[in-house]
Formats: structure tokens, sequence, C-alpha cells
């Protein structure tokens, strides 16, 4: 049988499956979506850290010391049906990603990039996992000198704040590696370092580590992992709804989530008085995102499948409102504009570019340039779940 390409119980969706072992099975039977464009940057991101550490490698290099050349900048890449621009924030945050494995490479044994993990010989041959067990690591490199592994994985997006501490993903990675470690090499390791290298997170350093024991991790084993996975197998397995559901593939057929959108919606917000007890005000928040959530899914679904030829009694796409734009560039749109004697001054404007802009235009070290003419101010304030409230952060980039 032919390995598919995604595990329905790997290592980036672990964070959820194992909080809500329900989702296993509801995604087991929910059709394919299509992949969001926050996605597909992250798969390309993860293409050319693949491609740097393989060019470095067959140039007898250190992993690490090739990163992208500013040359890609303009690059366009069709690629899970979104055509994607490389950016200089793409390359920047590649490039950084480089800089920190070729810091960690130094006095390593080796360095393995993009490359499977299984984790299948965990489980009692008697009492397997329903699927294959797989996931797909960035990078690992192994100090024995020092008794480290060293875990290493990137996150394009800048949406979702992925902590170290706890993270089911991370330490799925870290499992899958440790089982293919012959047994001299164990018997040296002293310390498993988790890395994250996010280098558009909010407000905060752009690599971040955290370091357990080899007994951690298989403590971790024991206890989370593998009855986590039993639990998804089970004919009934809970639905338990939380920061997880975000990139549930399953989300919009969850019986769960459309519960909580009745719920709100059955409720007669002319009479109700909101609550003034703040426990009971975060549970109608939480119910109000998950139902939010849902309602987001099943609108995109719907969409999806009118595009697919499906029809839906009652509704139809039709156009968004149109955006006016001149036909020719901007030289030739203005020459045709003087022919109509329209004055310069109407024609053009002239503005100071952002912060953003010259710096980019600039390239790089110009943050330190430009710092003493900037400032960073917040035009007011937003409601936002507490960092780390009750989840290590999940992406739907690739593994």
């Amino acid at each position: 049988m032919k390995t598919p390409a995604h595990s329905l119980l790997g290592a980036s969706g672990a964070h959820r499956w194992l909080n809500c072992p329900g989702s296993f099975q509801l995604s087991v039977a929910a059709p394919a979506r299509p992949s969001s464009i926050y996605a597909a940057t992250g798969t390309l991101a993860h293409q050319y850290i693949e491609i740097a550490t393989q060019s470095a490698l067959t140039a007898g290099l250190r992993p690490g010391q090739v990163g992208i050349d500013d040359k890609e900048l303009g690059t366009s890449w069709d690629l899970e049906g979104h055509s994607i621009t490389v950016d200089q924030d793409l390359i920047d945050g590649v490039n950084l990603m480089m800089g920190y494995v070729h810091h960690a490479a130094l006095g390593s044994d080796w360095v393995r990039c993009e490359f499977q993990v299984e984790l299948d010989d965990y489980f009692p041959v008697d009492h397997p996992p329903p699927v294959v067990m797989f996931g797909r690591v960035d990078v690992a490199l192994l100090d024995l000198a020092h008794g480290i592994l060293e875990i290493i994985d990137y996150k394009n997006g800048a949406g979702v704040f992925v902590t170290v501490e706890d993270n089911p993903q991370l330490l799925y990675y870290a499992a899958g590696v440790l089982r293919e470690l012959p047994a001299n090499q164990l018997r040296r390791l002293k310390t498993i370092k988790l890395t994250v290298v996010q280098p558009n997170a909010p407000g905060s350093e752009p690599v971040r580590s955290h370091e357990i024991t080899p007994v951690d991790l298989l403590m971790w084993v024991d206890e989370v992992l593998v009855p986590g996975v039993h639990a998804c197998a089970q004919d009934s397995p809970p639905l338990v709804p939380g920061s997880w559901c975000r990139f549930c593939p399953a989300i919009h057929v969850c019986p769960r989530l459309m519960q909580d959108a009745n719920e709100m919606a059955k409720r007669d917000f002319a009479d109700h008085v909101l609550p003034d007890d703040p426990a009971e005000l975060a549970r109608n928040l939480d119910i109000a995102e998950r139902a939010g959530l849902w309602i987001s899914a099943l609108r995109a679904y719907a969409q999806e499948q009118i595009q697919r030829q499906v029809r839906i009694p009652g509704w139809e796409l039709v156009p968004t409102r149109p955006t006016r734009k001149w036909i020719d560039d901007e030289t030739v749109t203005a020459s045709a504009l003087k022919t109509l004697n329209v004055p310069d001054d109407v024609i053009w404007e002239t503005r100071l570019r952002s912060p953003t802009q010259i710096e980019k235009a600039l390239g790089r070290g110009a943050s330190g340039l430009t710092a003493t003419l900037i400032e960073s101010k917040s035009s007011g304030v937003k409601l936002a779940r507490t960092r780390n409230a009750d989840a290590p952060g999940e992406f739907n980039d690739t593994d």
C-alpha cells in the first residue's frame, strides 16, 4: 500500500488529535480541503530550506552556509493551487533558519534535513495505531561530545505564536529520531533540545529552545502519545473543542462545533444579560469563538463545493465588489491623461514611504540605521486570547 503524503496521526496535527480524539475519525471521512495560501507559503519556505541545506552539503560546506540568494526576490511559484511571489520576508526568514542551523551544526556528528520519521514501533504488535504514524523533520543534529540531540522546526507563519515547551509536534519528531539512534549513541545522549525558528512571530524572539532529557521524552510517549492514539481508535472518541479546532480538516462537519453555533443562535441577545462573572464571560467567549470558526469553515466549504459545480439550493457565487484600476502601466496611463489636459499635480502624488518599505529597499542592517527615526505605537487594542493559555500552537504548514 502506498504511504499517504500526510499521516492522519502525524506530528503537525498532534496537538489537535491528542486533545480531541474525535477529530481523528472525523478527519478520516472528511473530504480533502484545498491548502491555504499561508500553508502553501510555508511549504515553499521548507523547500528552500531543503535546497539550501543540500546545496551546502553537496559543496562540502557546513549546513547553513548556503541560504537564499536575493536574486530569488520577486520569483513566482505555483504551489498547492496558489501563486506565491517570493518577498524579502520569506528570504530573510529562511536565511535566519539557515544561519541558526549553521551555528548549531558546529561540532555536530551529523546533520539531517527534511527526512521522515516513524513512530509505529512504540506500539505493541497486538495493539497498533489505527493508521501509519510518521512526520517530516525539518532539521535534526546530533552532538555526541556534549550528548545533545537537537530538533529544529521552522514556522513561517505569524498568525499563531508557537511555544516550545511541551510542544507535541516537536516531541513527536524527537521520539521518531530517538527510535533510529543506535544503542551506542543512545547511551551517550543526555539532552534533547527542541527549537522553533519562527521569524515572523509577533513580539517575541524568533528562535526559541527548550531542553528535556531522554527519560522525559520516553515518559511523554508512554503517558501521553500512546494513550492519546488509543483514544483516537475508540469506537466513539470524544469531541473536545478548543484552540486546536483552528486547523482541523474536519471543522466544517464537526457536530460539536455545530452544537456551539446552535447554542449561540438560540440566545435572545436583546434580553440576555451579559454575565458579570469573568469565568462565565470567558466561557461565553470560548463558545462564540468556536461558533465563529465553524461558521467560517462551513462557508468556505460551501464555496469550494459550488466551484466544483455542486448545486446548493438557495445559494450561488456572486462577484465581489469590483476594484477599479488603470489598464496600462503608470507611464502609458500618465501620458494618456496628459493628452486629456489633466494637470501633473492631479495625476501624481508624492509621499514618504513607510518604515517597512524603506527598510526593505535598503536591505539587511537597515533597521539599525533608521531606529532613531521610527516609533512603534499601537493604534488601539483588540480582544485576543492570552498567549499560551491552552495551546502550544499549531500550524497547517507541512510537517
